[in-house]
């Protein structure tokens, strides 16, 4: 049995060579063919690939290429195009997350016997979900292998279809959508006092105080973007800082912003203790880790949320020391920024983008203009920033329910006690409003409300109101009256009627109070001759 051909890896100069053996006019030759990579993954990819197409005959040649095979190919080639080593990271982990989660099901079928249908692919997401992964993390997966199949839609004779478009993710169980702590002014002026009490530390804890300040105050930077921020994206040349360069790395579209006066400061202040570099990343590494001396060089993907928390908790504690003005531990706002509630989530770096879109929505500033500032790509992304803004927990004046809340008089015969002045319409005698203001008792809602009945808790005013209020004929009123109905009874008191008085003009409707003075008149002039002193004299006031 003849032996496999696998070919033959060369390396000159940093670029790699292929030796594979062919046929030429019935001899067999090894020419050296350059494969124009100098990685080695990829090398070693277009080597099979060459032998198997200099020996139609053997093995490789019939066989198909695997799913798995396909995939490190694509994202070998993926990251041997990125220049920089610290891009290169993102389609590693792509392919990391391949790996663990859907090359053990369908890596080793072939590219072309992957079912059209999305069963095969559905298998996947099915199984991944089952391992633990969140629903975005499904999504992203998902993603990842409809890029592979795309990649292979573009190789002649590759596949013509791609099976993950009618693939459907799998249901997950609905889960409460929390908002991220945010710390308010104040707590920030906490935090940016204070100094670690250890020099070795103190200069990272400057670091992060500065890069909060940043981010808080210019456009709203993600952490990505603090660590690709550097000095030539400001004017560093007049040390002024007016304007800079945001890198926005998430949607690849670098956007000019002024520099607040405010930060100005910070950033000189940052810049003069870093030597008044030229240029270099703002915020370099700052120590040599497992991967290497790296430091001054740009940092990679890196979270600051546990060195951020375990600061604000110290200066929470030192501020609580010297004057008391601090979250205390254990306390429901301590417990909003350090714990995930059934509410919110703890504060991390990311709350400082999240502060500064609240602060837009706060000053007024239109929906536009803070997207454009905080570099979202579409009003529905800036959105989601705004559900826990100032202006969007406050109801307005406008919106509140036009509820009467009744009040007591503060003196008697005073117009600001019930209003009676605004409510009542022109035309209305001067002395029945000097009957009506002098009667000294409680201002009534047009509606009556028990929740809003300031003697309600008072036994004694209790059945006071009760006793004038409780009735069951109604005076005929005109069609238009706010008071539908105003309580009458045989031998009903004036006190009866001035309460009623009184709920007509805290309504606004001068005819019904007009009506009720007309009637208390009758009244007393009922009671006067029932007792036998006949009609007042002449030119008498109504009471």
């Amino acid at each position: 049995m003849a032996r496999k051909r696998t070919g033959q890896l060369i390396w000159r100069k940093g670029w790699a060579y292929a030796r594979v053996t062919t046929v030429i006019n019935g001899e067999k030759v090894r020419p050296c063919k350059p494969l124009g990579t100098q990685n080695p993954v990829v090398a070693r990819l277009k080597l099979q690939k060459l032998n198997a197409a200099e020996n139609p005959a053997s093995e490789d040649a019939k066989r198909p290429e695997t799913f798995a095979e396909a995939a490190e190919r694509i994202y070998a080639q993926r990251v041997a195009e990125v220049a920089d080593p610290l891009q290169a990271r993102s389609p590693q982990q792509e392919i990391a997350q391949l790996r663990r989660y859907a090359l053990p099901i369908v890596g080793q079928m072939a590219v072309t016997a992957v079912s059209p249908a999305p069963a095969d692919i559905n298998t996947v997401l099915d199984a991944a979900k089952r391992q633990g992964l969140s629903r975005q993390s499904v999504q992203h997966l998902k993603q990842r292998l409809s890029n592979v199949f795309a990649a292979l839609q573009r190789e002649p004779g590759g596949r013509s279809d791609n099976p993950v478009d009618k693939a459907t993710m799998p249901k997950f169980q609905e889960t409460v959508t929390k908002e991220r702590a945010v710390l308010s002014d104040e707590e920030l002026v906490i935090y940016l006092e204070w100094e670690h009490a250890d020099d070795r530390y103190r200069g990272a804890v400057l670091e992060r105080q500065t890069m909060a300040c940043v981010a808080r105050m210019f456009g709203g930077l993600r952490t990505s973007d603090l660590h690709a921020l550097k000095w030539e994206g400001f004017d560093v040349d007049q040390g002024g800082f007016a304007w800079g360069w945001a890198p926005r790395k998430k949607t690849k579209r670098p956007q000019l912003l002024e520099v607040p006066e405010m930060l100005r400061a910070i950033l000189q202040a940052w810049w003069d203790q870093a030597g008044r570099p030229r240029q270099g990343v703002v915020f370099p590494v700052r120590r040599a880790g497992r991967r290497g001396n790296r430091v001054g060089q740009g940092r990679g993907k890196a979270s600051h949320a546990r060195a951020l928390r375990r600061d604000l908790q110290r200066a929470f504690a030192a501020s609580i020391e010297r004057d008391g003005n601090a979250p205390r531990k254990g306390s429901q706002r301590w417990r909003e920024l350090f714990e995930e509630t059934d509410y919110t989530l703890p504060i991390d770096f990311h709350s400082w983008r999240r502060a500064y879109a609240q602060a837009l929505a706060d000053a007024d500033v239109n929906a536009q203009q803070a997207a454009a500032l905080a570099g979202h790509a579409d009003l529905g992304a800036h959105a989601r920033y705004l559900r826990n803004a100032g202006k969007m927990r406050t109801l307005p004046d406008a919106a509140v329910p036009r509820l009467r809340v009744p009040q007591r008089a503060h003196a008697k015969g005073s117009e600001a006690s019930c209003g009676v002045s605004d409510r009542l319409e022109p035309g209305v005698r001067a002395e029945e409003t000097a009957q009506l203001q002098s009667t000294g008792t409680d201002c009534e809602p047009v509606h009556r409300i028990p929740m809003l009945d300031v003697a309600g808790s008072n036994p004694a005013a209790r059945s006071e109101k009760q006793a004038i209020s409780v009735d069951q004929k109604a005076l005929a009123m005109p069609n238009d009256s706010a008071v539908t109905a105003i309580p009458a009874r045989p031998h009903v008191r004036l006190l009866d009627l001035l309460a009623a008085i009184d709920a007509a003009i805290i309504a606004g409707d001068a005819h019904a109070a007009r009506a009720l003075v007309a009637e208390a008149a009758r009244l007393e002039r009922e009671r006067s001759e029932a007792r036998g002193i006949g009609e007042p004299p002449s030119g008498a006031q109504s009471p």
